[in-house]
């Protein structure tokens, strides 16, 4: 620890050298066994209404974090077919290598990670899956059945846990590597993102945590959110599960890769290449619902990455959602405004906006009960 941080001595020693191994020791914590979802179907529990926007005059740039309770860690819906079908064929075509990858000295906590879900998913979801007699877990909607450690693969084929985790859930995930060089940084040495929207995980892998966010232009990281995020990931403990909520706006409805931005083979992307002002109808609204925690025996940290994503012409017959996004936009300072890409799409969504909160004003809506309806992230 540098002298800074504790009383010198006149006698100086001087710093050990960094651990070769993982600098969070081995946890005896094992995630609590989650209670089934009430209810679920996957035909007929529908995806939760996150809307994470607020109204202005002023946009804050923060981590925005919020404790959630174990046994929300995943959350299925409706549109689990969708996502699925979706994940299926990307792994299968010629990006598939490229969007699932695991460095040798992060296959333990890919490992862990394929355990924790089988243990978790089945009780959570128990109309979706069940294990198998050999250890394995069993998708009863699809008929698919994996592996979940490397004895149980068959013959043959390759053990790729991160690819399974891929298969079972609708999120992307990512695995935080502890730093072993003494950088105090963690990396990102495993990931299946198959549905980002906007990057890639071949540009970032291998990445610290602050050159992911500073390589993607993230407005205000270095001022106000990358002190937070290291902290975060110095501290946080394995009973500990947080989430995080944001939004952008798409002009295309690829839920995989916004195509609108460039092409995901050559990564030359950015919303200059955008068409403008597309007739609203084109217009996605695009919200990730993020979670980390730590795993207890490798000490990682990992990241899922949950999208939702639905036409704006459908989340305006919400109440008061016409006038609260509108404001939300309309807060974004210039650096925010930019990296969203308001400047394509900004003139025709907010009259859209406005024309659709008169509607509801017109039609009765009592402004002065909102928050007693909706609340954060909501």
């Amino acid at each position: 620890m540098p002298c800074s941080r504790l009383r010198c001595t006149a006698r100086r020693r001087s710093p050990p050298p960094p651990k070769p191994s993982s600098t969070w020791p081995p946890s005896p914590y094992i995630l609590p066994t989650p209670t089934p979802y009430p209810n679920w179907s996957v035909t007929t529990t529908k995806p939760l209404p996150y809307r994470p926007f607020r109204h202005g005059p002023k946009y804050h740039v923060t981590m925005g974090l919020r404790t959630i309770p174990s046994f929300s860690w995943i959350e299925l819906d409706s549109d689990y077919p969708r996502y699925h079908a979706t994940k299926a064929a990307r792994l299968a075509s010629s990006r598939g290598p490229h969007c699932v990858r695991t460095a040798p000295e992060a296959l333990p906590a890919a490992e862990e990670l394929l355990s924790d879900l089988a243990s978790y998913l089945p009780a959570r979801y128990p109309s979706l899956f069940r294990r198998t007699k050999t250890g394995g877990i069993e998708n009863l909607w699809s008929g698919e059945s994996f592996p979940t450690t490397r004895k149980t693969a068959k013959g043959g084929e390759t053990w790729d846990p991160m690819a399974i985790c891929a298969r079972l859930v609708q999120d992307d995930l990512a695995l935080m590597l502890p730093p072993t060089d003494g950088s105090g940084e963690y990396r990102l040495l495993s990931g299946a993102i198959l549905l980002p929207g906007f990057w890639r995980l071949q540009d970032k892998f291998g990445m610290s945590l602050s050159t992911i966010h500073t390589s993607g232009a993230v407005p205000q990281f270095e001022s106000r959110l990358q002190r937070g995020m290291l902290n975060l990931f110095r501290r946080l403990k394995p009973e500990e599960l947080v989430a995080r909520s944001n939004y952008f706006m798409q002009v295309d409805d690829d839920l995989a890769w916004s195509w609108s931005i460039g092409d995901e083979e050559t990564g030359e992307a950015g919303w200059d290449t955008a068409a403008k002002d597309r007739a609203i109808e084109h217009h996605m609204f695009r919200s990730e619902r993020q979670t980390l925690r730590r795993l207890p025996r490798t000490g990682a940290v990992v990241f899922t990455i949950r999208t939702y994503f639905m036409p704006v012409t459908e989340i305006v017959k919400e109440p008061y959602v016409p006038a609260r996004l509108a404001s939300a936009v309309r807060s974004w300072g210039d650096d925010v405004a930019k990296y969203k890409g308001k400047q394509r799409y900004g003139k025709v969504l907010l009259e859209y906006l406005d024309k659709k909160h008169a509607e509801q004003v017109a039609n009765g809506l009592d402004l002065d009960k909102e928050d007693e309806m909706r609340s954060y992230p909501f």
